[in-house]
């Protein structure tokens, strides 16, 4: 019995200078690691749109304001503190010529003064504005707003059999305003009865809708924003006569004018 006591006072010391072990063993103190820091990245000012700045705004110093931009990224057609620090009063004032979205950088191409015409500021070279009389039925229930892109459908009566028949004349066109309301300050309208809506046209487009608004009634139709895109191009060519303007229609070959 004495035996098997000092058996188990033997285990029970073991089993405390193990348990001590452990624990001292468990307090090393911890490896420094050292992280080796790379190459330092240049940075510069940039001037970005504060928020979305849609077409036709006139800008304010709430609209711009100056962020870091690594220096190899800021391509020449940015606008830098470092060389024009005064750039937010110089551009206060200035109509935007393109939208530019929130984040982006404000590239001057998309500005315009604002001096002379408000509207003939807005328009690219090139293009022509044009006004033509809406309704809501005739405007996608008044939901057409400006800056948005339509299709224009004319429809008019065969002089003869008296049928009606409806035709898309132009695609892709942009809304200019609305009456005198521009995207940039539109605060929600749309194409209330009896309103204008100013169209942006080639010159060989506005002579289509003038001689088409004399033929019969001109429909718009709103385009969704998937196929908007200003690269997409009109299916379509005309050629002027006499009497009519002749469409070139996927091969087909249509006349507008008094003949129809």
């Amino acid at each position: 019995m004495r035996n098997a006591r000092v058996l188990v006072l033997v285990g029970a010391l073991v089993a405390g200078l193990l348990a001590a072990l452990l624990v001292i063993g468990g307090d090393d103190e911890p490896k420094t690691v050292f992280v080796e820091k790379g190459p330092q990245v240049a940075m510069a000012q940039v001037l970005v749109a504060t928020d979305t700045l849609p077409l036709g705004k006139p800008l304010s110093d709430g609209d711009m304001h100056w962020v870091q931009w690594p220096v190899e990224l800021a391509s020449e057609g940015l606008i830098q503190k470092s060389i024009q620090p005064d750039a937010i009063e110089e551009f206060q004032g200035k109509l935007v010529r393109h939208a530019v979205f929130k984040g982006d950088p404000i590239r001057p191409e998309r500005l315009v003064s604002s001096e002379g015409g408000y509207l003939s500021a807005l328009l690219p070279k090139g293009k022509r504005a044009l006004a033509v009389s809406v309704k809501p039925v005739t405007t996608a229930g008044g939901f057409i707003l400006p800056g948005d892109k339509i299709d224009i459908i004319l429809t008019r009566s065969d002089a003869h059999t008296d049928e009606m028949t409806s035709d898309i004349i132009l695609q892709n066109i942009r809304v200019l305003a609305i009456d005198t309301v521009t995207a940039g300050n539109q605060d929600g309208a749309t194409a209330y009865p009896e309103r204008t809506a100013t169209l942006e046209l080639k010159p060989e487009e506005t002579e289509i809708i003038a001689q088409a608004q004399e033929v019969g009634t001109l429909t718009l139709a709103l385009r969704s924003v998937a196929d908007s895109a200003d690269s997409d191009v009109t299916k379509m060519v005309r050629r002027k006569t006499k009497s009519a303007v002749t469409f070139v229609r996927y091969g087909n070959v249509e006349q507008l004018g008094s003949g129809n």
